[in-house]
């Protein structure tokens, strides 16, 4: 009997070790993967795309609501991000964070309550269309650029990273780059519309849901096959977060090293390089859905080409996606029904964004001005008051129709910075199709994230 118990034992330690064996042998996350490396990539990469290598980025109009830092955190996750910096549970400082907020916000901060929609990411049901005043924008960048601001985002980053990535590893994306595209994609749909972004690049590359993403290569291409297909948006900066993590960290993307993928997903040949500041705003407007324009020839865009009025606006609706106006009412004499831009001039004129050159008169054939061009886009923002008051330009004064549209593009970061000489604008000046869909790309970025 003795003998028999020690032999059931024995087999029973084998099946133990086999057990475990095979266990450690399963790849985990953290077997197959460097997460400190992981994270410091990831976070890099964050801060670079979402904040503009800023700690302090704190703006009105992300989504709608206050975004800031450098995830660009929203609503309640930007409530979340508060709350650590007046945590000292959480390496926050209170007294420090009271000193800078002051005692109203201080207080509305500590005091919410935060929904958790999941262990460690917030969703935004509070906060949801909580904006800043002026003061409280100026206060969240102090603190966010603070030490104790800096350290916050950090260790929030990490946790919010590793959650991401583990997410992406569950989805069956397996590499750091790939899974930090995945992190990035989920940082933008939201953990529950990802699962929609996931299918549909499954679906283009014609893989189960059991089979594994295995480079960021394959992960790119399907994530541009299925926005080809329409299934997939925001292709522009699935593209920018590609180039960031090849070019600029030099990370490994697949056994082809990116040679596969067709990184412009376009025909033009005339394009800018792609570290051009127009290059991401052409790949926009062509690939979204509805596209916002194609090229001018088949194989060309013309970045440096003028455009006209009529095609501003055209864009301008394409982008808002091509809706149908209320109301036929046309006051305009050179706009007629058989006209291409009918529709998307008669939407402006119902919605407000714009009046015409003359009470009859839309001047659809000639040049848009970059004042007209940020006027429209003002209008269409819902004449914003601009988070910060700055003026650069001399030939932009008070009294013009257009110094409102051309401070809040310059304080929100609508413009690109080389227009005009620096201190001079020159409003007056034909906007070409570079710059239109350049703003227009900004703005929607700020306006819908």
């Amino acid at each position: 009997m003795k003998h028999r118990i020690i032999a059931v034992l024995l087999v029973l330690c084998l099946c133990a070790s086999l057990a475990s064996t095979v266990a450690a042998a399963e790849p985990t996350l953290e077997t197959s993967v460097d997460l400190d490396q992981l994270v410091e990539h990831a976070t890099s990469m964050y801060k670079h795309l979402e904040a503009g290598d800023k700690y302090d980025s704190v703006v009105n109009t992300n989504a709608g609501c206050v975004g800031m830092g450098i995830m660009g955190w929203i609503g309640s996750s930007a409530l979340q991000l508060l709350k650590w910096c007046a945590s000292s549970e959480k390496g926050g400082d209170p007294e420090y964070c009271r000193s800078v907020l002051g005692d109203s916000l201080y207080n509305e901060v500590v005091n919410a309550p935060v929904a958790i929609a999941s262990t460690l990411m917030p969703n935004w049901n509070y906060w949801r269309y909580r904006t800043f005043s002026g003061a409280e924008l100026e206060a969240a960048r102090t603190l966010l650029g603070s030490e104790v601001g800096i350290r916050a985002q950090r260790a929030l980053a990490r946790c919010c990273i590793l959650t991401q990535a583990q997410h992406g590893w569950n989805a069956g994306v397996r590499t750091e780059s790939a899974l930090i595209y995945y992190c990035s994609a989920e940082n933008h749909y939201g953990e529950g519309s990802v699962k929609n972004f996931m299918k549909a690049v499954r679906t283009a590359l014609g893989l189960s849901e059991n089979d594994l993403i295995l480079s960021l290569d394959q992960f790119h291409q399907g994530t541009m096959d299925a926005a080809a297909a329409g299934t997939v948006s925001t292709l522009n900066y699935r593209t920018k977060v590609y180039k960031y993590l090849t070019k600029t960290l030099g990370l490994p993307s697949g056994p082809d090293q990116g040679g596969s993928v067709n990184n412009s997903g376009t025909p033009f040949t005339d394009l800018p390089d792609p570290d051009h500041w127009a290059y991401d705003a052409i790949i926009w407007a062509y690939t979204s859905t509805p596209q916002v324009t194609g090229g001018t020839s088949p194989t060309t865009f013309s970045p440096d080409a003028t455009l006209t009025r009529a095609e501003a606006m055209t864009f301008l609706w394409a982008a808002s996606g091509r809706p149908e106006p209320i109301s036929k009412e046309n006051p305009f004499q050179d706009t007629k029904e058989t006209n291409w831009f009918y529709t998307s001039v008669l939407w402006a004129v119902e919605n407000g964004y714009t009046g015409g050159t003359t009470p009859t008169t839309f001047s659809p054939t000639g040049s848009v001005s970059t004042a007209e061009m940020l006027t429209f886009l003002w209008a269409f923002a819902g004449r914003p008051v601009s988070g910060g008051s700055e003026n650069p330009f001399s030939d932009v004064k008070e009294d013009n129709y257009f110094y409102a549209p051309v401070v809040w593009a310059y304080n929100d970061g609508i413009l690109v910075g080389n227009e005009g000489t620096g201190t001079e604008l020159g409003p007056m000046n034909p906007s070409t199709r570079a710059y239109v869909v350049t703003y227009l790309y900004r703005c929607f970025l700020n306006q819908f994230g």
